[in-house]
């Protein structure tokens, strides 16, 4: 194990954190906290720093490109084959659309696995990069999103997709 450092953002969801190990990222962490004081490793090499570009680009009203979305997949997750064939379709949902779990799973050929398409969801290391928030539950509702569910009905908000809230 290298030497892991922690990078910091800020984000309209508050502070976003990119951990890296050997100037490799390997998660990416939104914290909620407003306003933090924690400024991380310095500046960041260039790896880090494009991807904190993706991330600002995103807040901007970019789109974060397939193609960016899948090198980090290759580049940066070690995860099994389903894990990266459920997370290469995650990619690919448009802004402003959601799938369920359970569309997930069958779209990679699992049909009826979508407990297991929610646990890949909720260890995905790279959120907003890999769009887990545009997974919900087959009643309409947004699910989880770890420790902050209400950022996922804000990023989903501010995609413009239509969700229920309960």
């Amino acid at each position: 194990m290298g030497e892991l450092k922690t990078y910091t953002m800020d984000s309209p969801l508050g502070e976003m954190r990119i951990i890296a190990e050997n100037d490799r990222p390997i998660r990416t962490i939104l914290t909620g906290d407003k306003g933090s004081k924690k400024k991380g490793n310095g500046s960041p090499p260039k790896r880090i720093s494009q991807l904190m570009t993706a991330i600002e680009g995103y807040f901007q009203g970019k789109a974060i490109r397939h193609t960016y979305a899948d090198n980090v997949l290759k580049d940066y997750m070690d995860s099994s084959p389903f894990a990266e064939a459920v997370m290469r379709e995650v990619i690919r949902i448009p802004e402003g659309e959601t799938l369920t779990y359970g569309e997930v799973a069958a779209m990679v050929g699992r049909p009826g696995a979508a407990r297991a398409v929610g646990n890949i969801m909720s260890s995905n290391p790279f959120p907003i990069i890999i769009p887990c928030h545009r997974v919900i539950k087959c009643d309409g509702t947004t699910g989880g999103y770890g420790e902050h569910p209400k950022m996922k009905i804000w990023l989903l908000g501010y995609e413009g997709a239509p969700i229920t809230l309960k």
